[in-house]
């Protein structure tokens, strides 16, 4: 993982280069007099003083549809990210060129069968978390009780000589424990091992000091509990290993799979599944857009995998009063560039987008806003192109999310780990907004600055806030992205140190 800058002074010539999953961030923008800022982080860039803060209006519309800013833009005007696997240099002259310098493809070498094909998974994951451990702190692992952690931690106290450092968070009143699964790993490894019980936090002071941290909004719920972990993790030590990458390689989200119904759909005959759609646009336009969903996933395998995971596809936009226009996916177009089987094209899709632009953002601002610095084994590029060369057959046999994975942790863990079904890692978004988050959401939302924008109708944000349970996620997420305007357009005072102000002190002064 690493975000490069070079200099070369005779030749006046600058060289910015990102790893290649994105794992570390570079932003940049180009000054009016042909100059170049860099930095790792958007509000370095705004406190040079040499930008004025605006918003990219053409940014809405994507973080709509995906939850997140594709990059290579942003939420703000004039400032890019560099994507994953990407290279920029200026030469003296002030040219500029971006070019991709690696792409993740099938390797070449692959086994045929799928005991071959497990141990050299294995092998390369092993060495992956042996370059992971070296370090002249002493290195930690977050273990949650999942696959993927529990063989991350497997494999790591395998090469330690001594006892490896693991912690397991459990927040009060959590209707999900995982910590029972993550002691029968440490206590099988000897690990010494720290439970700790948090209290779920104070949302409406941690959300405006997460916007801050964050920059760009997200639309990613679990920003909060990794925060916490996070800092809780900073007191006991610096480097942690973590699991993240191991759904995206060995198939972990449902999203991958074709839905029953779905199936029992498409298995109609043209005309009823026509009369079927007509009817179902008279009565709920979402559920014609979900029938017609169906149909992308031997279509295009990226867009189906982005259909499942949006939070505003069109019958959404047109409830909030959202009139921007839907211009794709970037899993689509991600999709369309691998070579390789559908399934593994879809993992390559997220791989390209959801992966860097979601979750390893998430974790590298909640780890770096703590100076905890948080490694993922996981993504070493060489296993990465390893497991994206697997067929479907051998990586999910009889459609079983990361059977293969399991296969390769059978001998390493417990059976209750291996079997646990997936335990999603979220924030009680709906039952926040029940509990009080919801009326200052509202506040936020439909005040006539923000109403001015034409985002978003308050007869929309009043619909959303009306069913919590179907929409909270979907408040939270343009909750998110007001509170990125709030922060660094409107009240640019506080973008060089993190904000004291709550989310009742915001609704108060809106």
């Amino acid at each position: 993982m690493f975000g490069l800058a070079l200099y070369e002074k005779d030749p006046h010539r600058l060289l910015l280069v990102r790893d290649r999953l994105g794992i570390k961030p570079i932003y940049w923008a180009k000054l009016p007099n042909g100059g170049i800022l860099f930095s790792s982080e958007i509000k370095a860039l705004f406190a040079s003083g040499l930008l004025t803060p605006a918003i990219d209006e053409t940014a809405i519309s994507p973080y709509l549809a995906h939850g997140y800013v594709p990059a290579p833009q942003t939420l703000f005007k004039g400032i890019k990210k560099l994507p994953p696997g990407h290279q920029l240099s200026v030469d003296a002259k002030g040219n500029i060129s971006v070019k991709r310098y690696w792409r993740a493809e099938a390797a070449k070498d692959i086994h045929s069968s799928e005991s071959d094909i497990a141990a050299y998974l294995e092998t390369l994951l092993d060495e992956s978390v042996r370059l992971q451990l070296r370090s002249d702190v002493p290195v930690g692992a977050l273990l949650s009780g999942g696959l993927d952690s529990g063989l991350m931690v497997a494999l790591a106290a395998k090469q330690s000589s001594q006892p490896i450092n693991t912690y397991t968070i459990s927040f009060e009143g959590a209707a999900i424990d995982e910590g029972p699964l993550a002691a029968a790993v440490a206590q099988k490894y000897s690990t010494n091992h720290t439970n700790l019980t948090l209290p779920s936090g104070d949302i409406t002071r941690l959300l405006p000091l997460l916007a801050w941290h964050i920059e760009e909004p997200l639309n990613d719920a679990a920003l909060l509990p990794n925060f916490l972990i996070e800092k809780e993790l900073s007191q006991n030590l610096k480097v942690a290993l973590n699991g993240t990458g191991g759904d995206e390689l060995f198939a972990g989200y449902g999203r991958y799979f074709q839905l029953p119904i779905e199936k029992h759909f498409l298995s109609l005959p043209n005309g009823i599944r026509a009369l079927a759609k007509f009817g179902a646009g008279l009565a709920s336009p979402i559920t014609q857009w979900q029938l017609e969903r169906a149909e992308k996933f031997s279509q295009n395998r990226g867009q189906y995998i982005h259909e499942h995971s949006t939070h505003f596809p069109k019958p959404i936009r047109d409830l909030i009063g959202n009139q921007s226009r839907h211009t794709g996916s970037e899993q689509s177009q991600a999709f369309q560039g691998f070579s390789g089987d559908a399934q593994s094209g879809g993992l390559y899709a997220d791989l390209c987008t959801y992966l860097p632009d979601d979750l390893l953002t998430l974790l590298d601002r909640t780890s770096m806003a703590v100076s905890v610095e948080a490694r993922v084994p996981f993504l070493d590029h060489r296993f990465v192109e390893a497991c994206l060369a697997v067929p479907a057959h051998i990586r999910t046999p009889n459609n079983r999310q990361k059977s293969l994975e399991r296969k390769i942790a059978s001998k390493y863990l417990p059976d209750k780990v291996l079997n646990a079904p997936k335990q999603g890692f979220a924030s009680p978004v709906p039952a926040w907004i029940k509990a009080g988050l919801g009326p200052l959401a509202k506040r936020l939302l439909t005040n006539k600055k923000t109403l001015e924008r034409g985002w978003w109708s308050a007869d929309g944000i009043d619909q959303l806030l009306a069913k919590p349970n179907q929409h909270g996620f979907r408040v939270y997420s343009l909750l998110m992205l007001e509170l990125a305007v709030t922060t660094f357009i409107e009240t640019p005072m506080i973008n060089s140190c993190p904000p004291t102000t709550s989310l009742n002190d915001l609704a108060e002064a809106a």
